[in-house]
């Protein structure tokens, strides 16, 4: 036995260089294989699709999309994301309302790369189903944003009016309507018209008959009507004039219209009443229209009263 013993120590210490480098070649070819496999990233967002026989729907499903932990090589990892990803979850013999808890594993994955599953998050998901149902429901648009200041929406016209849903048969009994993607309003600046998909919603595999509709809208001038009181009338002369010239009443009361913003900033001085009194060369008196300008975008609806007397006298 020891002379066993010592012919293999005899043969290792005259080995010993040879042993050294094939360690240190194993060790530099794991590093190697390490850092092409090692590589390990997370992808958010992926989504989670079920998958049931004809005449079945998604009621609830507890997760709409999840996210994974992959490893693989450098070039498995560079190419992932969420848009060539799916877990699809088969259910082939559904039961109408049960709850089933389905754990995740990478036989749901559509991966078409090389990059090999670590974890799932979260792990499982609960589904029930129903039969599926059709029902027709009425259009609303959706939007986003505010219309310009001065301006809104008188009325919105969707066209078709309403579509066809298939889905879940309890889910479509508690719906009463349907909504459109978001339209935005910012900056529109008069009635527009636009072409928009159904928002169809997440759970289940719902679908709408069509499902894009025209939305048109109706845009108006926001306006406000304001009465204005005790407005001076002056007079407008020839140069030089110097007889004696009085107005009666001194003041009329207007009512304008136009923008809400407008008329909230509208100043009283901003207004100019008068009566014409360049061609009236008799001393005696006048009943005159009395006659408004005002600032731009604002309408004259009313005077009060619409004329005035005018009475003409000698120089003082």
């Amino acid at each position: 036995m020891k002379s066993r013993l010592s012919r293999f120590m005899i043969q290792l210490n005259a080995d010993k260089w040879l042993l050294l480098l094939c360690i240190v070649l194993a060790f530099l070819a794991w590093q190697g294989i390490r850092k092409n496999l090692g590589y390990e990233v997370s992808v958010s967002n992926i989504a989670v699709d079920i998958s049931v026989p004809e005449g079945w729907a998604v009621w609830e499903k507890s997760v709409n999309k999840v996210n994974i932990v992959f490893r693989g090589s450098r070039e498995d990892i560079r190419y992932l994301n969420n848009e060539q990803l799916r877990v699809v979850i088969p259910v082939p013999t559904p039961k109408h309302g049960e709850e089933r808890t389905i754990k995740l594993t990478k036989a749901n994955l559509r991966n078409p790369t090389g990059a090999k599953v670590v974890s799932f998050s979260p792990s499982e998901v609960v589904v029930r189903l129903d039969q599926e149902s059709s029902k027709q429901l009425p259009v609303k648009a959706s939007v986003q944003g505010s219309l310009p200041a001065g301006l809104e929406v008188d009325r919105i016209v969707c066209t078709p009016a309403s579509v066809n849903v298939t889905g879940a048969a309890q889910v479509l009994d508690e719906m009463q309507y349907i909504h459109t993607e978001a339209i935005e309003l910012k900056d529109r600046q008069g009635s527009f018209k636009a072409s928009v998909p159904i928002a169809l919603p997440q759970a289940g595999r719902m679908r709408a008959e069509p499902d894009w509709v025209s939305v048109e809208f109706f845009v108006v001038t926001h306006t406000r009507t304001e009465t204005l009181e005790k407005i001076p009338v002056r007079t407008l002369c020839a140069p030089g004039e110097k007889r004696q010239i009085d107005v009666e009443p001194s003041s009329i009361n207007i009512t304008v219209q136009g923008q809400q913003q407008r008329i909230e900033q509208l100043r009283t001085a901003e207004i100019f009443a008068y009566v014409n009194c360049l061609d009236l060369s008799e001393i005696t008196g006048y009943d005159l229209p009395v006659v408004v300008d005002l600032p731009a975008g604002l309408q004259l609806l009313k005077s009060d009263p619409a004329a005035v007397h005018v009475r003409i006298g000698n120089a003082p």
